[in-house]
């Protein structure tokens, strides 16, 4: 079963891939990730940190888990894999390529280079690096357990290069270079452990510790790089370029617009980032134009747009009052782009056929009786369409302009039946008067199917294009939305060479201060600071209901005007286009928004398969998650087994043509939806993604219901999971709204069982009944002996006896529970051990499912199980307050005893010291002194679980036997597989 990252690799990668790189992924990729994605290389847990160096003996620990937990989070397989990815890529340019046993030692030494990490993680002490025996023993340990057998059949032949690679790869302290120091290498040119191969280990390490494509210039590593680059004799130079600002499609626009630019000028990208990327680019190379590259990406973006909305997909609104055009629309297109392809948008916007509104227009109008026969022949949605047309013309470039009306008139051919002043009467802003030419015309040409009239709409709109033009009639056109796009650009595109002296600070804040005049009367865009003017935006732009968001005004202003900048407006039309979302309609389906970031950065390779997932990701099926995790023993192996993807990997099978049309991600965007009505409902999906894709991918993800990011990149973040506000239950879990590699698997865990009790016991299939979900984990987090009277109480529903999977199941789920390395669970390792000894002190004198000879079956019903227990909790109940506990100890043992005489026939079996009377009596005593100890307790001194309460008791008296039922066959099962082994 190949793993989701290794399924995404192998469906994108190019099918040109060297052999040996394409061998990696295959064999040892699988077994990287299994050792290397929980441990933390960057970043991590402060206190996960401290506790294994504390019991490591570090008498720095504090302070060393302190320095590593201020970094942001990159487990050791991101940190590993996109190292080597990025080594592997460079070395196509180096003077003498590599060998085929020196592609082998490049993959293997960088793949062991953080070993000490490893065995930190691992809880295990590391070598020093003068201790090269030891040191080669260790690399070759970790070589068997990530199965480098199956990548490399001679590695253990080249141990000694492998380790010294991996010893050396970082070139700071801890390295041991001298070549007298280690055994004689098998390798023929012991130069070649130098110069290629330990200098492209370190430019793959050093270059997977950036954050920021613009570290190159900033941050020492930079120097480091070109320091590699120089040793390697690679006659290159990096560059890079940086967009400061995170929106979401509209960036990723940018940032592959970008990278289509660059590519002419032969700059190969070599790493991505959230907010940029690093190439290698030619030594002699200039620097690139900002106009030409500011009309490079306006095309790009403009164009990708246009077809949409020349298309009929975006743009356009049709209302009770006819079509309306977005302003992004008139302001992407002249007149004579627009108007010869709006017969197309006519035909997917105008298609009530069932209800057409013509004949409730000609209604409006004053007309014989005569013409209303002759016009109910028209009065369909032929009419509507050319209607339609005409008026939306009209209003956006002619006006009230008479040669306009003259010349449609004309080709309506009606101009001797209806006047001008007719065709422009209006109510209510709907034009009445080209309805009724329209359907003058469909009635003089009845035969006319839909097809025929949208055939002559086209050559209207051509002819009426070309017309205009002859006759100046077409307003001045400016292009707003392309300057201000320019100028966001100006003010946050960041290009290696660049100079700027565009004043940031001063031009937000005139426009800050010009908005809150009250000259301006202008509103401050609701989705961003407000550096750019914000104008009134149509609902065929924005995806959110009217009501559901508006802007900042003045202090003590009553206007409340909605609106959102042109930056924002290119967004939500993008959003559309590439989400198929109905503009207006998203916020009813309670969307929350899953904001996927690098850790760190990302290899061309790496973010191809994450471009891959984002665009074919399908609904996760929870019913599904639920059967794979139980199939594999509650294993998070088992999220590797669940149905990500459509279809099964096909190398280089989405390479060219496939998911281009959002290209490569830099902050990867996607959204959960939900039918249901609650909050718990829109965040069961997105709860279960959020923690899922780190662990699978290590990528880090941010949750929330906003549809503005949260952080422009990776670095303004260190954890790798972040859930904002999501519903109650998340937290009643437990868990923190932030995570860190080492907070996956107990959060994981906690979260599937979760979901998965809440299918057994409340859902009724197919519906999961998510709503109820906030109860379940109420339950369980308030008491863990809940889990067993959920289970109980679905069992009831369905009228029979849990199965022996069942019972091993619920109690697994228990014992997970509890052991999570929680100090709240205290409480609940205490009741598991303490129902379990309930149920182990009356088998010694009770049993059921078994026969003389020490048969077991499982059939027998709750109450024949629970006797015991039955009759110990109602002595306990029933008896007067002021009863004391010897008292109690005789009532009860008396009472089980006549129990266990009244048993009869088959029933006899079940008294198993029937012929030791005094034996039974001893450990029946033993039974009820715990009972009445350790379950009602002592009010005195508060000791017991009710401690002394009967109230309490009584609350807790069907968790006790629910419990104690499911402790009890528990514990025959494991007996049972005892006799038998």
């Amino acid at each position: 079963m190949s793993s989701l990252l290794q399924t995404l690799l192998l469906e994108t990668i190019p099918e040109d891939t060297d052999p040996i790189l394409l061998l990696y992924i295959e064999k040892l990729l699988p077994s990287l990730e299994q050792e290397f994605a929980p441990i933390s290389a960057l970043g991590g847990s402060y206190e996960a940190h401290y506790q294994v160096l504390s019991q490591l003996g570090d008498r720095y620990a504090q302070e060393k888990a302190q320095r590593w937990s201020n970094r942001a989070d990159q487990n050791l397989l991101v940190h590993v894999f996109n190292g080597l990815l990025t080594a592997w890529n460079i070395s196509k340019y180096l003077p003498q390529p590599l060998s085929e046993i020196e592609k082998y030692l490049l993959c293997l030494g960088l793949t062991l280079h953080d070993y000490n990490k490893y065995c930190n993680g691992q809880e295990e002490e590391t070598p020093n690096n003068w201790q090269v025996e030891e040191i080669i023993n260790l690399c070759c340990e970790l070589g068997e357990k990530l199965k480098f057998q199956l990548f490399w059949s001679e590695w253990q032949d080249y141990l000694p290069e492998i380790s010294y690679l991996a010893q050396n790869t970082q070139n700071k302290v801890g390295t041991n270079i001298y070549p007298a120091n280690w055994p004689v290498p098998k390798i023929k040119d012991r130069r070649r452990l130098e110069i290629p191969l330990r200098r492209l280990l370190a430019f793959g390490d050093i270059a997977v510790h950036f954050s920021d494509p613009a570290d190159i210039d900033t941050q020492t590593g930079g120097q480091r790089l070109r320091e590699q680059l120089r040793y390697l004799n690679i006659n290159k130079k990096l560059v890079y370029h940086r967009l400061r600002d995170t929106i979401g499609i509209l960036s990723n626009g940018i940032h592959n617009a970008t990278i289509n630019f660059a590519k002419q000028l032969n700059w190969e990208p070599i790493l991505f980032f959230a907010q940029g990327v690093i190439y290698l680019s030619p030594v002699d190379n200039n620097t690139p134009d900002i106009n030409e590259l500011q009309e490079f990406i306006w095309s790009q973006i403009s164009g990708v747009l246009g077809s949409k909305m020349l298309g009929g997909d975006i743009g356009f609104k049709r209302d009770g009052k006819g079509l309306k055009v977005a302003p992004q629309t008139l302001e992407l297109f002249s007149p004579d782009e627009l108007i010869p392809k709006l017969p197309r948008v006519i035909e997917v916007k105008v298609a009530n056929i069932k209800d057409p509104a013509t004949p409730k227009r000609l209604e409006k109008l004053s007309l014989t009786e005569t013409e209303q026969e002759f016009l109910k022949k028209g009065a369909d949605i032929r009419a509507d369409r050319i209607a339609e047309f005409i008026f939306l013309t009209q209003k956006e470039f002619f006006g009230d302009c008479n040669e306009y009306i003259n010349w449609i008139l004309n080709k309506l051919e009606v101009q001797d039946k209806i006047s001008a002043e007719q065709t422009q009467l209006q109510s209510g802003g709907v034009n009445y008067g080209w309805y009724h030419a329209a359907a003058y015309y469909v009635a003089n040409h009845d035969t006319f199917k839909p097809e025929d009239i949208l055939e002559r709409l086209q050559i209207w709109a051509e002819d009426l294009a070309k017309w205009a033009i002859e006759h100046n009639l077409f307003p001045s056109r400016s292009s707003p939305i392309r300057d201000i796009f320019y100028a966001y650009l100006t003010q946050y595109l960041e290009v290696k060479g660049w100079e700027s002296n565009y004043l940031f600070l001063n031009v937000e804040f005139t426009a800050y201060v010009d908005t809150k005049s009250k000259a301006a009367k202008q509103p401050i865009c609701s989705l961003s600071s407000g550096e750019f003017a914000s104008e009134d935006q149509m609902d065929s732009v924005v995806l959110f209901k009217p009501q559901q968001y508006s802007n900042k005004n003045a202090l003590g202003g009553r206007q409340i005007k909605r609106g959102i900048s042109k930056i924002w407006a290119l967004e939500m039309l993008l959003r559309q286009a590439f989400w198929s979302v109905p503009p207006g309609k998203l916020e009813e389906q309670q969307p929350v928004f899953l904001y996927i970031f690098p850790a760190y950065v990302y290899s061309p390779q790496t973010a191809a398969a994450i471009k891959l997932l984002v665009n074919s990701m399908k609904l996760i099926n929870l019913w599904d998650v639920r059967k794979q995790w139980l199939e594999k023993k509650m294993s998070l192996s088992a999220l590797q087994s669940v149905s990500w993807l459509t279809d099964e990997a096909q190398l280089g099978r989405f390479k060219k043509d496939k998911y281009n049309k959002e290209d490569l991600p830099f902050m990867a965007m996607s959204y959960t939806t939900t039918r249901g009505k609650t909050l718990t409902d829109a965040w069961v999906q997105p709860a279960f993604l959020a923690l899922t894709l780190p662990i699978l991918l290590g990528v880090k993800v941010v949750a929330t219901c906003s549809s503005v990011p949260l952080y422009n990149g990776d670095t303004d973040f260190k954890e790798s999971v972040i859930l904002d506000a999501p519903a109650s239950f998340w937290n009643l879990l437990g868990l923190s709204n932030s995570l860190r590699i080492q907070d996956f698997e107990n959060a994981m865990q906690r979260l599937l069982i979760a979901y998965s009790l809440h299918l057994d016991t409340r859902s009724s299939p197919p519906d999961a009944k998510w709503r109820d979900l906030i109860k379940t984990v109420r339950e369980v987090t308030t008491n863990v002996l809940n889990i067993f009277a959920l289970a109980e109480e679905g069992l009831r529903r369905d009228k029979r006896i849990p199965s022996q999977e069942e019972v091993k199941r619920y109690w697994l789920y228990a014992q997970l529970w509890v052991d999570d390395k929680n100090e709240i669970n205290e409480g609940g390792k205490y009741l598991m051990n303490f129902i379990e000894e309930i149920a182990q002190k009356y088998r010694k004198f009770y049993r059921v499912g078994e026969d003389d000879l020490g048969n077991v079956y499982f059939n027998e019903s709750s109450h024949s199980i629970l006797r015991p227990i039955s009759i110990a909790l109602d002595v306990m109940l029933s008896s007067p307050v002021n009863t004391d506990k010897d008292t109690l100890i005789k009532i009860g043992c008396g009472q089980i005893r006549d129990a266990l005489e009244r048993l009869k026939g088959k029933e006899i079996s079940r008294r198993i010291l029937r012929n030791n009377k005094s034996q039974e009596l001893y450990v029946i005593q033993d039974f009820m002194e715990f009972c009445v100890e350790e379950i009602l307790g002592n009010e005195q001194n508060k000791q017991g679980y009710c401690k002394g309460d009967r109230a309490l008791l009584q609350e807790n008296r069907n968790r006790i036997k629910s419990g104690a039922e499911f402790a009890y066959r528990w514990l025959a099962l494991q007996e049972k597989s005892a006799k038998s082994s």
